[in-house]
């Protein structure tokens, strides 16, 4: 199989346009809230009175969206064994549905906040103003907002995408993407990879 195929097979069924329509509306939404809130705190009279400003700095938070991000793997891992029974096993099939739902629906509020904070940064990145270099200073996010540091929390929130819609997808209820290569992969290669895998999450999870 080569890198063409294989990237084709790993994109979930809600294909790349469900990804940029959503990573658009969601970054535009904190870049243009960022925006507009400086602007408003420009007219105040006292400087530096960044009330709005502070209201996007305290609209998402990075440790909550850790925690979602966590929680979304953690139920990934422990999804993918019950799929795997479930096609062997059809009582399985229930509780599978449920746990790849649920693992979704972590995935998907991740990638949503994810791509808000995206927006917000990229406003701090362009410093507009005194306020909104103000608000990079005190960034929930990061004590020194930069490109790299933008492109870092995209490549991983991009990932919680990948994982999310590859396991559950809204429309027909099934799972693709990286969920059906693996379920296709043969036991021998399947079983260490998930073992392994899933042992360096669990380890990174509890001694973060």
């Amino acid at each position: 199989m080569n890198i063409k195929n294989l990237l084709q097979k790993i994109i979930p069924k809600s294909g790349l346009g469900h990804y940029a329509e959503t990573y658009l509306t969601w970054a535009g939404v904190g870049l243009i809230g960022s925006f507009v809130a400086t602007s408003l705190d420009g007219q105040a009279e006292l400087a530096y009175a960044a009330y709005y400003t502070n209201a996007v700095n305290d609209a998402v938070g990075y440790n909550f969206w850790i925690l979602l991000a966590v929680i979304g793997l953690l139920l990934f891992c422990l999804s993918l064994p019950v799929i795997y029974l479930s096609l062997r096993l059809p009582q399985a099939q229930f509780v599978a549905n449920q746990l790849r739902r649920l693992s979704y629906t972590f995935f998907l509020v991740a990638f949503d906040e994810g791509g808000l904070m995206i927006g917000i940064l990229i406003a701090n990145f362009l410093h507009t103003s005194d306020k909104m270099a103000l608000l990079a200073d005190k960034s929930f996010l990061f004590s020194d907002v930069g490109l790299f540091s933008i492109l870092a929390l995209a490549f991983v929130n991009s990932f919680l995408w990948l994982l999310g819609e590859s396991i559950h997808n809204r429309d027909d209820k099934t799972y693709s993407g990286v969920v059906s290569l693996l379920m296709n992969a043969p036991i021998k290669y399947l079983a260490p990879g998930y073992l392994s895998v899933g042992g360096i999450v669990l380890y990174l999870v509890v001694n973060q």
